[in-house]
């Protein structure tokens, strides 16, 4: 059961990344480049390209181990300003070459939440649904929503993103069927030499903890 609940962490984690992607960024284009390391000593170089349209947005993002082998992700939003919707699509090939996908769309509500709702199929071939809505609050933002396996059975996602004076935090909490909850935390900060910093730490349900450092610079061409 530790495992599935890691799984719909990972699941909700790559979820609210992808929520976060679709918010755009102010350049037309937007390149993120640097390392990351976890407490077991595993290391890995990431290199990733956001690109903005007027009604599109694409990212794609390669994480290369210390062996050459390679994570990539493709990741498109597209926009319909008109019916307040957008769709986003993101694929994830492993170093095996077997794919992760995520499909979804994003609606706003007239009392300004935005209710998402994606099916994700994973490297086994399984396939999880997710339903969340996400709501502004006076720091940031929080997100409510429940993921469905092809049992029936559900877990329940609650994320919290709060922002700080030089960057922004995330909470999310997963609980699964069986009531065991897993946390992740990430912390992202800007340093004063214009780098960046993203700290994440995940507390397993039986309350063991790891960590993974990111360390990167950002460049933007267009505004």
């Amino acid at each position: 059961m530790t495992t599935l609940t890691l799984r719909q962490l990972s699941v909700a984690s790559l979820f609210l990344a992808t929520l976060a992607f679709t918010a755009g960024v102010s350049a037309k284009t937007r390149h993120r480049e640097g390392t990351v390391s976890d407490d077991k000593g595993h290391e890995a170089t990431v290199d990733s390209t956001t690109t903005r349209d007027d009604d599109e947005t694409t990212r794609d993002t390669t994480v290369t181990g210390k062996d050459g082998k390679t994570l990539k992700s493709e990741t498109t939003r597209k926009r319909d300003k008109a019916s307040g919707t957008s769709t986003f699509s993101r694929t994830t090939t492993g170093p095996n070459g077997r794919a992760a996908q995520t499909d979804g769309t994003r609606k706003k509500n007239a009392d300004g939440s935005v209710t998402t709702d994606a099916t994700r199929t994973g490297f086994n071939g399984k396939t999880e649904t997710i339903n969340a809505t996400t709501t502004k609050t006076d720091t940031g933002h929080s997100t409510t929503g429940t993921i469905t396996g092809l049992d029936g059975k559900q877990a329940t996602l609650n994320s919290s993103s709060t922002k700080t004076a030089d960057g922004h935090t995330r909470d999310t909490t997963v609980t699964g069927p069986n009531g065991k909850t897993t946390e992740r935390v990430i912390g992202v900060k800007k340093n004063a030499d214009g780098t960046y910093t993203r700290t994440i730490e995940t507390t397993a349900p039986d309350g063991k903890k790891s960590t993974r450092l990111e360390s990167y610079t950002v460049t933007t061409d267009g505004k």
